[in-house]
C-alpha cells in the first residue's frame, strides 16, 4: 500500500494534468513535496468515554492506523493533550510528540502547537486521529493532486458525494492566516478559488467516531473491509 501512495505522487510530478481550461504553464508540479503530516490526538473525547488514540481496530489503534497512512511523507508529528503523560509512553515509533497544554480550547490550538514543529517554508497536513478508515492511498490521491495544483491554489481537500471531510493538505503560505483564524475550517473555506477539491473515491474521509456507537459502527466497516480484502 505504501508503495502504491508513492506512485500516486511520482505519476503526479511526472504527468501533470491541468485542469480544464489552465495552460500547462499555470499548474504546480511539485518534485519533492515536504509535507509534514500533523495529527491530532489531544481531545479528551467526552463522549466517547475513552481516548480516541487508543480506540482498536483488530489489535491496531486508531493513532497507530494514522502513523502508518502518511509515514512515507514527512516524520509525522503527534500533538497530544489530554492525559499525554499516559499516552506519550505507548506512541508508534517513529513519530515526534508535541502535547499541547491549551488541548481545551479546541482543535485549532492543538492544530497550531504541532505547526510550531514545522518549518517555515514546508507544507503540512491536517490528520485528525479519528477517521480510521483512511487509507494510505486516500492519502496518496490527495497528495498527488496537491501537488497538480493551478497557481492560487493553497489548500487540498478530499471529496466524495458532495461532501468533503479529511485530511486537508495546507501550502506553507497558510501559516499566518491559519495562526489569525478562529477554526481551520474558516481559514479554508474563506475563499474557495484556492482549493482543490480531490475526489478520494471513499466515504472514509468523513467517517469519524465520537460516541460509543459511533466507534461500533467503525469497527464493523473497518472488518468488513478486511474480510473483502482477504478474500
Amino acid at each position: 500500500m505504501e508503495r502504491k501512495a508513492h506512485l500516486l505522487v511520482s505519476n503526479a510530478r511526472k504527468q501533470p494534468s491541468p485542469q480544464p481550461g489552465v495552460q500547462a504553464s499555470q499548474t504546480v508540479v511539485s518534485k519533492n513535496p515536504e509535507i509534514y503530516p500533523i495529527i491530532l490526538a489531544a481531545g479528551g473525547s467526552q463522549r466517547l468515554g475513552f481516548a480516541k488514540q487508543d480506540a482498536k481496530f483488530d489489535g491496531h489503534s486508531a493513532l497507530e492506523l494514522a502513523v502508518r497512512n502518511c509515514a512515507w511523507l514527512r516524520k509525522p508529528i503527534v500533538v497530544l493533550g489530554c492525559g499525554a503523560a499516559r499516552l506519550r509512553r505507548g506512541m508508534p515509533p517513529g513519530v515526534r510528540v508535541v502535547v499541547n497544554r491549551n488541548w481545551r480550547r479546541g482543535m485549532l490550538s492543538s492544530f497550531l502547537a504541532g505547526l510550531r514543529r514545522v518549518p517555515r517554508d514546508a507544507d503540512f497536513l491536517l490528520y485528525p486521529v479519528d477517521y480510521p478508515l483512511l487509507t494510505e492511498t486516500v492519502v496518496g490521491r490527495l497528495v498527488a493532486g496537491f501537488c497538480r495544483r493551478r497557481h492560487g491554489q493553497q489548500i487540498a481537500v478530499p471529496s466524495f458525494l458532495r461532501r468533503t471531510g479529511h485530511p486537508v493538505v495546507f501550502a506553507a503560505g497558510m501559516r499566518r492566516e491559519l495562526s489569525q483564524a478562529t477554526s481551520a475550517r474558516q481559514v479554508v473555506y474563506r475563499d474557495r478559488k484556492r482549493v482543490l477539491f480531490v475526489s478520494a473515491r471513499t466515504a472514509a474521509i468523513f467517517r469519524d467516531f465520537d460516541t460509543p456507537a459511533a466507534y461500533r459502527k467503525r469497527l464493523r466497516e473497518f472488518q468488513r473491509r478486511r474480510k473483502r480484502k482477504g478474500r
